[in-house]
């Protein structure tokens, strides 16, 4: 759970009170937005790992560094369906849908799609979705409105 707020709250600096006039931004802002968002990004799980190593034992720091880009994801959907101010709605959402039903079952199993409890060396599927969200994310944050006005443009 911590590892979302590490993951999503870069996700914040997007919002603007300017956000129609940085939509029709040209190339070169959008570039630099996207270079700031990665730096960001980096330097909040750099210092969220490095302060949670004091106290936290290996295993489950591992297990949080391979949520972290699926919170990231899930963060980037969210601003770009909702608005960046709402970047932490849909993570919000899949952490409650996470804990009712991410649950272990008799033998403490976890179900194949909880990226927040695997640990990548036993189960690279919590990786693999982990990196699968982030994928969607990054998708989602470059189909800006102009893009889609540009690709519309072209059919």
């Amino acid at each position: 759970m911590l590892a979302m707020f590490a993951g999503v709250l870069p996700l914040l600096s997007l919002h603007s009170p300017m956000a129609e006039l940085e939509d029709c931004a040209t190339n070169r802002f959008h570039r630099g937005r996207a270079v700031r968002l990665a730096g960001l990004w980096l330097v909040s799980m750099a210092l969220f790992l490095s302060v949670s190593a004091v106290e936290i034992e290996g295993r489950v720091l591992e297990i949080m560094a391979v949520a972290l880009p699926g919170w990231t994801g899930l963060g980037l959907l969210s601003g770009r369906l909702l608005g960046w101010r709402q970047s932490w709605g849909l993570p919000a959402v899949a952490l409650c849908a996470l804990t009712y039903w991410g649950a272990g079952g008799v033998d403490d199993t976890h179900l194949w799609w909880d990226f927040t409890i695997q640990p990548a060396r036993a189960h690279p599927m919590g990786l693999a979705v982990s990196l699968a969200l982030l994928s969607l994310g990054l998708g989602a944050y470059v189909l800006t409105p102009w893009r889609l006005r540009l690709l519309s443009k072209w059919r």
